[in-house]
């Protein structure tokens, strides 16, 4: 052991020990400070709280990165400082779920569904007793005042920041509220939500803030604590294995109960280090030899090395190599555990699992004798240190003790998609703090992207005020909008149907510079629907002409063109290819597509439209949702004037990258939709089409959001090598269940589960065959 840096530690911890009077004075924070530092076992703390990654989840390679930069973290530790790393398993607040998931009753005829959809997430946000688990790294260093202590903090504080960052990580410093709420919600858990009073009110009051955060009562035992109602056992990890899986940490905190497991890292400086490795290296040299002088006295000149003196000649050099050569660090460590349960039974039971699941690794984990008070603040993220069962470590060795397990995604205003398929939290995405909001959901059929869909479309519709518009190619989503009454209306878009939509309608601001212009590459697409040999430089010329000659004269009369002025502006033109594009029109204005050439005959103006294409046929569609496309863009750009936001749903979208105008067009509309407050989510099964467009594989790559559900075979790879999807995160979009996938939030990917229990809203968005509005239809 490294005498100098431990005697040194000692001499700065050492308290006189006084018999506790109180239950206060269980706690061993001796000051606090507004800006969350502490005073405690005679050093100044302070805490920070950091964000998981997907460690588990990652490839191979990515984990060697990852175990690098957390090794290089460990690293960076400051020698006179102690650190603590902290894994909190904590009951989750009711009022903060309350707060994040809940919808609010508006007494407007749908609070039924509202009601059904509060009860769903309330149950699964409480399912495996409500576990929710958050890391804290505690800094402990003895100065002599306040302000020495605050500038090292200082320096600390940026450090984390940049290594944290370089995992993939964020790390920010806790107030003294959020400290003193993580240590109540410890030692009073199990008891109702309670707001702490306000620390100006605890210092003006002139009140310890200890009563605020201690337990009622404390019964001290020889291997277990009993605070207030709760019973609390502390153990350490005595015996480490030769070589220990890197999941050791996330098996023994996967239990589903209130616990913090803590491991405390003293580092030692690299030269005081090396000297004593050299020490120790030369004691198994001096004993080596004299054991062979002593053969030799005997005539035993043949006689080999004991095999014990061997390893620890062996040893010492390795760890002497890894401090001179391999830039590792000699640290002391210390690995506490402490776990709290409703019963002594549970306790014992508890503590059995987490023994096993120690012995599994090949460790033993000890349950402290007469030292379960000590072992407590040691344990919690306090920043004291009163168990001395350290273990000289190197960094790469401390590193397989890896905190991280999956990334959670709970953002605060987030929208529910399913419950994180690893730590069974619940997944809420808020797509405004994503830098684009583009989305896109994939899946094969029958895997749930409909369904999935619809369950956004349902919380947009009954939480929010936002506009939505779905392009429905299948007449699937109109049932779901109907039930919703008025805020509603279903457009069913037919050849020779009532429903018309002006195809050249066009909103002040229309298009991204020139209106004409993109209104022009809208109709040369319409043509290329017709004909796929798509239009020259000519008919685009001829085209751009007439636009804006029909749009000039609907300004002067007042009223607003249609394809049928358009039509009639072309036959009016002296070039042959006029009479052509005129005749490719004919469609439009004449024949079976006149749904789209006059003027409009729908109310447009309600907050939920639906275009209900079912009845097109197949031939039609594409040309349908090119003008459906349009119709929503102008919609976007007025909601944008208005300072209101508007969800687009387009499914089938493969269909628009069949043509080159079509795909140019979408892409132009794509772009716009995003910039103007319009959160577009693109929905298909067909990825291998996508893929093969170079305009919808790039507007894939650049979507910051994107659910994939089951894929197929030749899919799959395709979008593990587009988007970095590693094998093991690819089994989850292998033979899924239907609800169940990835999702890419951002730069991280999170594996997923959605399983939504039968009732109201259950009927109203399945798609099944013989459920809720399909019962009875075979689809």
């Amino acid at each position: 052991m490294a005498v100098k840096t431990m005697k040194n530690l000692m001499k700065q911890e050492k308290e006189q020990y006084k018999i506790p009077r109180k239950v206060q004075d269980i706690i061993p924070i001796k000051n606090i400070w507004t800006d969350g530092i502490f005073f405690a076992g005679g050093r100044y703390t302070k805490t920070w709280k950091f964000t998981d990654i997907n460690y588990l989840v990652a490839s191979r390679e990515d984990k060697e990165a990852m175990f690098l930069s957390y090794s290089e973290l460990l690293n960076s530790l400051d020698s006179e400082a102690v650190t603590k790393i902290t894994i909190n398993n904590h009951t989750a607040n009711k009022n903060d779920i309350e707060k994040a998931v809940l919808m609010e009753l508006k007494d407007d005829g749908l609070d039924v569904y509202r009601k059904e959809y509060n009860d769903i997430l309330m149950n699964k946000a409480l399912n495996a007793n409500g576990i929710m688990q958050e890391k804290y790294i505690t800094v402990s260093v003895a100065k002599k005042s306040i302000e020495e202590a605050r500038q090292h903090f200082l320096r600390v504080e940026a450090e984390l920041e940049q290594h944290f960052s370089t995992l993939g990580s964020k790390c920010r410093e806790m107030s003294v509220e959020e400290k003193l709420n993580v240590l109540r919600n410890f030692y009073r858990s199990g008891e109702a939500d309670y707001e702490l009073p306000a620390l100006s009110d605890i210092m003006r009051k002139g009140h310890d803030f200890r009563d605020t955060i201690c337990p009622d009562s404390v019964e001290k035992h020889s291997d277990h604590l009993v605070l207030g109602n709760r019973y609390v056992r502390v153990l350490f990890l005595k015996d480490y294995a030769n070589y220990i899986r890197d999941s050791f940490v996330s098996e023994l905190t996967d239990l589903n109960r209130n616990m913090m497991l803590s491991i405390d890292v003293i580092p030692v400086p690299t030269e005081e280090a090396v000297r004593e490795v050299e020490r120790r290296l030369l004691g198994v040299e001096t004993n080596i030899t004299n054991w062979q002088r002593k053969q030799n006295q005997n005539n035993n000149f043949s006689a080999v090395v004991p095999y014990d003196m061997e390893l620890q000649r062996k040893e010492s050099k390795e760890f002497l190599d890894d401090l001179t050569t391999r830039d590792q660090r000699m640290m002391f460590a210390v690995i506490t555990m402490v776990i709290s349960a409703d019963s002594l039974e549970q306790l014992e039971s508890d503590t059995e699992m987490i023994l096993s699941t120690a012995r599994k690794h090949m460790c033993q984990m000890a349950v402290l004798k007469y030292q379960q008070l000590d072992g407590l603040n040691t344990a919690l993220p306090i920043g004291v240190k009163k168990i001395n069962a350290f273990r000289t470590l190197t960094t790469e060795s401390l590193a397989v003790f890896m905190p991280f397990k999956v990334q959670e995604i709970m953002d605060r205003g987030g929208i529910y998609f399913g419950e994180n398929a690893i730590s069974h939290n619940l997944i809420l995405c808020n797509k405004a703090n994503l830098m684009n909001q583009s989305a896109w959901l994939l899946g094969v059929p029958g895997s749930g992207k409909s369904f999935s869909a619809k369950e956004l479309i349902t919380f947009i519709m009954l939480n929010t005020e936002d506009d939505v518009m779905i392009f429905d190619p299948e007449g699937e989503y109109a049932p779901i909008v109907e039930a919703m009454g008025s805020i509603g209306t279903v457009i069913r878009i037919a050849a020779g149907g009532r429903d018309r939509l002006n195809a050249m309608y066009m909103v002040e601001g229309y298009g991204d510079n020139n209106p004409i212009v993109v209104k022009s590459e809208f109709i040369m697409s319409l043509i290329e629907q017709i004909d796929k040999k798509g239009v020259g430089p000519q008919h685009k010329s001829i085209i751009d002409r007439c636009i804006a000659a029909v749009y000039r004269e609907g300004d002067e009369t007042g009223t607003i063109p249609t394809l049928c002025t358009l039509r009639d502006k072309l036959l009016s033109q002296p070039e042959p290819e006029a009479k052509q594009i005129a005749l490719s029109l004919e469609l439009y204005t004449k024949g079976s597509l006149d749904i789209f050439g006059k003027q409009s005959n729908v109310d447009l103006d309600r907050r939920v439209i639906v275009f209900d294409t079912h009845g097109l046929g197949a031939q039609l569609k594409p040309a349908g949702l090119l003008v459906i496309t349009d119709t929503m863009l102008n919609r976007v750009t007025l909601n944008w004037k208005r300072g209101k936001r508007t969800h687009i749903f387009i499914d089938e979208i493969h269909v628009v990258f069949e043509n080159e105008y079509s795909a140019q067009f979408f892409n132009s509309a794509w772009r716009q939709f995003r910039k103007r407050n319009a959160y577009p989510t693109a929905i298909t099964q067909n990825v291998e089409y996508l893929l093969d467009s170079v305009q919808a594989s790039t507007m894939l790559s650049n979507s910051e959001f994107i659910i994939m559900l089951n894929q197929a075979a030749s899919d799959r790879q395709k979008l593990a090598n587009l988007l970095g999807i590693s094998g093991e995160q690819m089994s989850y979009i292998t033979n899924a269940d239907p609800g169940c996938g990835l999702i890419k939030y951002g730069g991280s990917l999170v594996p997923f589960t959605n399983r939504w229990p039968h009732g109201k809203i259950y009927d109203l968005i399945t798609t099944k065959p013989g459920e809720g509005a399909f019962a009875g239809q075979a689809r």
